[in-house]
């Protein structure tokens, strides 16, 4: 079993390590004064420092187990290996292939782009106050508002006889939920026939006629729609009205935040247009 775990964590260092290899292009392994070398590969010297580096890299569920003096070990010797294998491609002309380079430059596209947002937009955007918040939600009332909703459950029958054999049931002072779990073909019947909180326009009309005429812990009549028969309880209701606060503070920070990022996205992307003059010939893609 030990070496078993052994081997996983020597597979897990070696795949992690590949991953960090292949997202950087290669690793940078010029000795410092000073710092004593850990490898030698050909020409190039891998340092103490560098080593120490490329460990603090391995993902969060790896660190404690690289800590191991043995797995340290196996570590350094799959860094030596993947310089290594660096070494030959370069050797066999790969960094001059045309399609290996055109993914090079895709990808240091992408990682100029995400420093440069992250400099220029992603360090100028603030937190919404808790006043921006408050004054956001007193000048937006309307995208607050909540219409009437029942929270309500029911039991579904396919004809009426066997919905009037509920209804009595029910009326000699069967739990609710209890019937539901027996003779209710609704999905909703695991669940006592309860079908949670609802609008209105949730539910077919004769549905949310009847419901939404009943006051909470009464109990319908069989009502026909194009399922069957249903016998519907009110558990709760709640009322039109606005969303508490609280409710949507979360929900109104991540909208000012974004409205910040675009505001602050669109005002750079003007200034470097100012600097830079870009034309474009969209007439040519129809052709």
């Amino acid at each position: 079993m030990r070496n078993y775990m052994r081997n996983r964590i020597s597979t897990s260092l070696f795949i992690s390590f590949l991953v960090l290899a292949i997202s950087m292009g290669s690793l940078t392994l010029t000795a410092v004064a000073a710092d004593p070398v850990v490898a030698e590969v050909g020409s190039e010297k891998i340092t103490l420092s560098q080593f120490q580096a490329e460990l603090k890299k391995l993902p969060p569920n790896l660190q404690q187990m690289a800590s191991d003096k043995k797995m340290q070990k196996e570590f350094l010797e799959q860094l030596a290996t993947s310089k290594l294998l660096y070494q030959e491609g370069i050797k066999q002309g790969l960094s001059k292939d045309p399609v290996i380079m055109a993914q090079i430059d895709e990808i240091s596209h992408k990682i100029i782009l995400a420093a440069l947002l992250q400099r220029e937009i992603e360090a100028r955007i603030k937190a919404p106050t808790p006043e921006d918040v408050n004054q956001y939600y007193q000048t937006h009332a309307d995208e607050f508002k909540q219409p009437k909703q029942v929270r309500a459950r029911h039991i579904l029958v396919k004809d009426e006889n066997e919905a009037k054999a509920v209804e009595a049931e029910l009326k000699k002072g069967t739990d609710f939920a209890t019937v539901a779990k027996d003779k209710s073909s609704c999905p909703s019947s695991a669940k006592g026939g309860d079908l949670g909180f609802f609008t209105r326009d949730r539910m077919v009309k004769e549905f949310s006629d009847t419901a939404f005429a009943l006051k909470v812990g009464e109990v319908s009549a069989p009502v026909k729609t194009q399922f069957g028969y249903h016998i519907i309880e009110v558990v709760e209701i709640k009322e039109a009205g606005a969303r508490p606060l609280d409710e949507v503070r979360t929900e109104i920070e991540n909208k000012l935040t974004q409205e910040n990022k675009s505001r602050v996205f669109k005002e750079y992307i003007d200034s470097l247009k100012k600097k830079t003059k870009v034309t474009l010939y969209p007439d040519v893609i129809e052709k």
